[in-house]
C-alpha cells in the first residue's frame, strides 16, 4: 500500500530501552500501528534493526515526517541520558532525514531535529508520558491517566485540560509515584511478592529472576501474545506448561510438586499484589483532592486491563485512551491504547500542523 502524500502522512516514535513503537497517521486517521523488541542497551546497532523491521511492515508513505520521544537513553549503552538522547536522535536524523524529524521536549509542538541542543536533552528525556498527556489533555477535561507497560507504569492526573504533575525526571517521579517500576511483562516476580500463600502457609520468593509477570499474565491468560516479545527468563517456552516451571521454581519447587490450580492460584495472588502496588500509586494521586468522583480512569499500555479492575473497585468511570481519538484501528494486534506515547507524539504534530 503506496499513500501518494507528501505532507499529510506522520509517523510517530516511542524509542524505549526494551522496545520501539510506532504509530503512522496520514490525514490525522491511524494507518498503523506496530511494535518491535529494541534492547537497545545492547547498542545502537538494534535500534537500526528495531527500525528496519518495523519500515519494512509500515505501508510506503511519501515522505512521512517523523516524531519521536523516547526513554531509551536510560539504558546503560549510554554514559549519561543527555549522551543517550544525542546519540538516539542522530540515528533517527541518519535513517530519515535531519528536515523530516521533529522531536518532543516537554512542550506541545515538537521541535525540528535541527534545533535540539545539549541544554534540551533534560527535557527531552523519559518525557514520553507528558506526549501522552498533552494530547490526552485535548480530549478530555479531567481524569487519571494509567500507562502500564510491559516495565514500567505512569500515572498522571488531567485537570481542566491540562496535565499536572509535580514529578519531571525520573527520581522525581519514582518519589511522587508518578512513575512506578511495574509492569505486566518483564517485571520480576520477586519484585511483585514477598511471599505468597501455598499449601497452607506462606511460601517465600526467592531472591533470583527464574520467573516474571509475563509467566503470571501467561496463566492468567490476560497477556497479548502479540506483546509477548522478550524470551523468558529461563529462554524457555513461553507457554503456560513453562510459566508453571518457572513460577513454581521461584518458590523453590519443580513444576511436576504443583498443581496447575496451585499455580493458577499464585499466579491470582501475584496478580492482587501488583494491583495494591498500583493502587497505592493512585491513592497518592487522587489524595490530592482535585478529581470529583465522576472523573475516570484512562487506561493505557498492554496492561490497561489492570486499569479497569481498578476503576471498577474505585466505583469510577474508565475509559480507553484510543477510544478519545478517531480512526483507532488495530494492526497485528495491537492499538493505539497499547503504544499511547507513540500516538500521542503523532497526533500532537498533526494538530500543531507542523510544516515539512
Amino acid at each position: 500500500m503506496h499513500f501518494e502524500i507528501s505532507n499529510n502522512a506522520i509517523i510517530g516514535w516511542d524509542i524505549g530501552g526494551a522496545h520501539l513503537k510506532a504509530v503512522a497517521l496520514v490525514d490525522g486517521q491511524v494507518a498503523a500501528v506496530e511494535q518491535t523488541a529494541c534492547p537497545l542497551w545492547q547498542g545502537l546497532l538494534e535500534l537500526d534493526l528495531a527500525l528496519d523491521r518495523i519500515l519494512d511492515r509500515l505501508p510506503s508513505f511519501s515522505k512521512p515526517r517523523h516524531v519521536i520521544t523516547m526513554t531509551g537513553e536510560l539504558t546503560d549503552a549510554f554514559a549519561s541520558r543527555s549522551e543517550g538522547v544525542l546519540a538516539i536522535t542522530e540515528v533517527a536524523t541518519r535513517r530519515f532525514g535531519r528536515e523530516s524529524v521533529h522531536l518532543f521536549s516537554g512542550d506541545k509542538r515538537p521541535v525540528p531535529a535541527a534545533d535540539v541542543s545539549p541544554d534540551m536533552t533534560g527535557r527531552m528525556a523519559s518525557a514520553n508520558w507528558l506526549a501522552s498527556g498533552f494530547s490526552l489533555a485535548g480530549r478530555i477535561a479531567h481524569g487519571l491517566f494509567m500507562d502500564v507497560g510491559s516495565t514500567t507504569t505512569d500515572l498522571l492526573l488531567i485537570e481542566n485540560h491540562q496535565p499536572r504533575y509535580r514529578g519531571y525526571a525520573d527520581n522525581e517521579r519514582l518519589f511522587y509515584q508518578e512513575l512506578m517500576y511495574t509492569g505486566i511483562v518483564r517485571t520480576p516476580v520477586m519484585m511483585m511478592a514477598k511471599a505468597a500463600p501455598l499449601r497452607g502457609q506462606w511460601a517465600h520468593v526467592m531472591a533470583e529472576v527464574f520467573a516474571t509477570s509475563a509467566d503470571v499474565y501467561r496463566l492468567t491468560g490476560e497477556l497479548q501474545e502479540a506483546a509477548d516479545q522478550y524470551p523468558a527468563a529461563d529462554h524457555g517456552a513461553k507457554s503456560p506448561a513453562g510459566s508453571q516451571l518457572r513460577l513454581a521454581r521461584q518458590f523453590g519447587y519443580d513444576a511436576m510438586d504443583l498443581s496447575p490450580k496451585a499455580l493458577l492460584q499464585l499466579s491470582a495472588f501475584i496478580r492482587e499484589q501488583q494491583i495494591q502496588q498500583l493502587r497505592s500509586g493512585v491513592d497518592i494521586q487522587l489524595s490530592l483532592g482535585s478529581l470529583d468522583d465522576s472523573a475516570p480512569l484512562i487506561g493505557a499500555g498492554i496492561g490497561r486491563f489492570l486499569v479497569k479492575d481498578l476503576a471498577m473497585r474505585l466505583r469510577r468511570p474508565y475509559k480507553d485512551f484510543g477510544d478519545l481519538f478517531k480512526g483507532n484501528r488495530p494492526s497485528l494486534g495491537f492499538d493505539i491504547s497499547d503504544m499511547a506515547p507513540a500516538a500521542a507524539v503523532a497526533f500532537l504534530a498533526f494538530d500543531a500542523a507542523i510544516d515539512p
